[in-house]
């Protein structure tokens, strides 16, 4: 009797689906020659491990092949398959991407990646299986005109694997700690090093704090006023050249005159000081008073330009006794210094000789772009000095 009533259900079935497939559906068209039979659609999914925890994390991949040809097109429920609307209880999609369509006619391939796990306590130990997934999709024909019935494609369900995470007498689920005093101890003293080491470093900050903010008030209070600030050397040397261009420019123009040779006379006197390790006599002056006879003008300053004029009273007896008595190291030094002074003797004849009416203009400027090349590398080596920094 039992198997009377199986075969009548069986039957039933059948006819059933039969009469279903009857309907004003579209379907593939029939085989042409040459070509074979397909599938609409196909699905199938895996899963990045067979054995999970509860509430471990592991990935779903879902990827449907349908059927997309000029007449033919199918088109599956896409909106069923989103992270946000699948149901595969009792695991729990987390997240989820769908992937760009892989088009490889005849066919599109679709792939979602779902995020999942496994929140139930009561499967420890067991099989537990993916229920399966229904995807619903229809078929449509040439530019989508005419659109058949909606269909059924049915995935299999999928075993998975939930691992115990407790002895079977055990009552907490929990996961033990997996540290020790050896650990706890090591970060304790890890963390104490780096303590010490913040305060060190807070340490010299303070004091390069308190050396900038002294510095920074040293320049704004109060001050005697005789005591005057020596100007850096680069900065005088600058002025130096900055005169020698100027009076070779106008040299070029209007020839050498005594006001010229004296003009130049001054720069190379403050050069010669500087090289010789001399200090220069310096004013700081506004922009209405004009420089004298025998002083070069210097600015200095970025944030505040200020303008002083310097002279010194080197003469080329003094670059003399200087190279006898105490010779500078070096022999690019010695060099300099012996530029600098066969310029002095150049334009001092010219400035204050007898016949200074008459100047011989090569001699002048031979001598003037020989002391410029040597005022160029002491202020280049100016550069390096600690009282410069």
């Amino acid at each position: 009797m039992k198997n009377l009533s199986l075969a009548v259900v069986l039957i039933v079935s059948v006819a059933g689906s039969a009469a279903a497939q009857q309907g004003p559906a579209i379907s593939p068209r029939a085989e042409r020659p040459g070509e074979t039979a397909a599938d609409p659609i196909q699905c199938w999914w895996k899963t990045s491990r067979t054995a999970v925890r509860v509430g471990e994390r592991f990935t779903l991949v879902l990827t449907c092949a349908v059927v997309e040809t000029p007449s033919i097109t199918i088109v599956p429920a896409v909106n069923q398959l989103e992270p946000g609307a699948i149901i595969l209880t009792p695991f729990e999609a987390v997240s989820g991407v769908r992937r760009d369509d892989v088009v490889v006619p005849p066919r599109r391939y679709l792939q979602y990646e779902y995020e999942m796990r496994l929140l139930s306590e009561g499967f420890f130990g067991q099989d537990v299986t993916l229920p399966s997934l229904t995807v619903t999709y229809n078929i449509q024909g040439p530019g989508g005109d005419t659109q058949g019935r909606d269909q059924s494609y049915m995935l299999p369900p999928l075993p998975m694997r939930v691992l115990s995470l407790v002895p079977r007498m055990g009552t907490d689920i929990r996961d033990a700690s997996g540290q020790t005093f050896e650990t706890i101890e090591s970060r304790r003293f890890l963390s104490t090093a780096a303590l010490v080491g913040a305060w060190i470093a807070f340490a010299f900050a303070a004091v390069l704090a308190v050396v900038a903010v002294a510095r920074a008030a040293g320049r704004f209070r109060a001050r005697d006023p005789k005591a005057v600030t020596p100007l850096p050397l680069p900065a005088v040397l600058r002025g130096c050249l900055a005169t020698l261009s100027a009076v070779r420019a106008e040299a070029a123009q209007t020839g050498w005159t005594p006001e010229l040779s004296r003009r130049a006379l001054a720069a190379l006197r403050v050069a010669g000081a500087l090289a010789l390790g001399r200090a220069v006599t310096q004013d700081y002056v506004t922009g209405a008073i004009k420089e004298r006879p025998g002083q070069v003008e210097v600015r200095t300053g970025w944030l505040r330009r200020r303008r002083a004029l310097v002279s010194a009273a080197t003469t080329p007896l003094t670059i003399a006794g200087r190279l006898q008595q105490a010779p500078p190291a070096g022999v690019e030094a010695r060099v300099h210094l012996e530029q600098i002074a066969d310029a002095l003797r150049a334009f001092g004849k010219a400035s204050y000789g007898r016949a200074s009416g008459e100047v011989d203009a090569s001699t002048l400027n031979a001598a003037l772009d020989s002391a410029a090349e040597a005022i160029k590398r002491l202020r280049l080596r100016s550069f390096w000095r600690m009282r410069t920094a």
